[in-house]
């Protein structure tokens, strides 16, 4: 009976699939052949070719300009065809930079297809992309099929930005493609926020193999917001702050990979002033390195006044700084005790792996409030421990009375090894004391004088009388010239 049920529930399901109509598949975009980019304006699109009549992708460009928004889908490379311009018209700003001005928002699909601008050495304001305040870029890219391979790439600047540079008060979101092999002489390799009210949002694409001869070879933010969702920041290069740079305003990196970024200080990630950090999330710091002369802090290097927010379960290991984990490093060299710059607690779970260590004039770290446990800190070297203190942990400095008296393992280690000590000491005197004589012996040893008894020399003269024989054994003085 049951089987049967069973058998009549499952016929019913199959006739109920079979009268559901079918989906009709998705019908795929044309695209006139010969067409190198398309411009979509109040829902008109236009394809534009790479023919004088045409006027091609730089034609595009400045169609896109006439709409207050605009979506720009590619078709083939973009390659600047006058030496270091793009083009020239209302879409274009600094001798031919693409430009986004004021009130305008544009999306860009690259489609697998590159944005290059091909500068061979630094020009001023020789970024790919310059963004005006007030205005908005979306850039993704969706051929799948091309591995999402489109690029902005060949920006080489004197001044600014290598790749995008944001203006105060200016918007890039990105969903897809890669900023890839720029470079700048100051900040910014990738990308720029160049002042207050800026905002970079990345949610997918990568940021990598960037130069910045001075800071944030992936992305500088002199001011605004940065926010890190997902996608990659890796292979990037400056003098500070290798994947990021952060001097004022707010960084919040709550998920991606941030991973093989060098720099001498900050390898992945470098935080000076007034810069806000976030870190939350699955985010992960790793495999970054400091490297060169007075390098520190692999991973992080927080020199900023302001604490550090941490939440989720973050991961930030395995970078190095010389060879030595390096991971998420305080960095302070004045004078005062109290660390400025510390970590504060937004929700840490206790599976989140951060290892920490100080350098500079730092005594400790505190990581504050409420904190259960410090299962999620590691210290990076020997040279420091992890002590409670008034529900915080501290990050001190190891080999000072208060850290051994805050470690309950290192102050036993400590006790035994001193104990084992003495009793090795007390034995080592004991056997000394009882292989060597005392004074007292040895001057009264010295005070007797070395004598012969009388009777030896009986055996060289046995013509003595009998009463020599019973006379008394007498002791002479040894003669010293015998």
């Amino acid at each position: 009976m049951k089987l049967q049920r069973m058998l009549t529930a499952m016929l019913s399901g199959v006739l109920l699939l079979a009268s559901v109509p079918e989906l009709p598949a998705k019908s795929a975009v044309f695209v006139p052949e010969g067409a190198v980019a398309s411009v979509t304006v109040n829902n008109v699109t236009s394809y534009y070719y790479d023919n004088p009549s045409s006027g091609g992708a730089e034609a595009m460009w400045n169609t896109a300009m006439t709409g207050t928004s605009a979506t720009v889908i590619l078709y083939a490379d973009w390659e600047s065809s006058y030496g270091t311009r793009f083009g020239s018209g209302t879409g274009f700003v600094y001798d031919g930079v693409l430009n986004i001005p004021s009130g305008h928002e544009v999306t860009i699909d690259l489609n697998g297809y590159s944005i290059n601008r091909n500068l061979e050495f630094a020009v001023e304001h020789g970024e790919v992309i310059h963004v005006a305040g007030g205005g908005t870029l979306n850039l993704t890219d969706t051929n799948l099929e091309m591995g999402s391979s489109g690029r902005i790439t060949g920006g080489n600047s004197s001044n600014g930005a290598g790749g995008i540079y944001i203006e105060a008060g200016a918007t890039v979101n990105m969903w897809g493609g890669n900023i890839v092999e720029n470079h700048t002489d100051v900040s910014g390799g990738g990308v720029l926020l160049a002042g207050e009210g800026s905002t970079f949002s990345m949610s997918g694409g990568t940021v990598a193999r960037n130069t910045a001869g001075q800071c944030g070879g992936g992305i500088a933010v002199s001011d605004g917001v940065c926010k890190f969702v997902s996608g990659d920041v890796s292979d990037n290069t400056a003098q500070d702050g290798g994947g990021f740079y952060a001097q004022a305003g707010e960084l919040i990196i709550s998920g991606g990979t941030v991973s093989s970024n060098v720099a001498v200080h900050g390898g992945g990630v470098l935080l000076n002033n007034t810069a806000v950090f976030t870190l939350k999330g699955k985010a992960a710091v790793q495999n970054n390195v400091a490297s060169g002369e007075n390098r520190v802090g692999g991973g992080i290097l927080a020199m900023n006044t302001v604490p550090i927010q941490l939440g989720g379960k973050p991961s930030v290991l395995n970078n190095s700084a010389d060879g030595v984990q390096s991971n998420l490093v305080f960095w302070h060299n004045s004078d005062e005790t109290a660390l400025p710059c510390y970590v504060q607690n937004i929700g840490t779970d206790l599976e989140a792996k951060v290892g920490v260590s100080l350098a500079g004039n730092i005594k400790e770290a505190v990581f504050a409030p409420n904190w259960t446990g410090s299962d999620c800190f590691i210290c990076d070297a020997m040279d420091y421990t992890l002590v409670s203190r008034e529900g915080s942990i501290v990050l001190k400095r190891a080999g000072g009375y208060a850290s051994v008296l805050g470690n309950k393992k290192m102050l036993l280690l400590v006790i035994t090894c001193i104990l084992i000590a003495l009793a090795v000491i007390a034995i080592l005197v004991l056997a000394f004391r009882k292989n060597k004589p005392s004074d007292a012996d040895e001057e009264e040893e010295q005070k007797k004088p070395k004598t012969v008894k009388a009777k030896k020399k009986k055996h060289h003269h046995e013509e003595d009388d009998d009463d020599d024989d019973e006379s008394p054994d007498e002791e002479f003085p040894e003669n010293d010239e015998e």
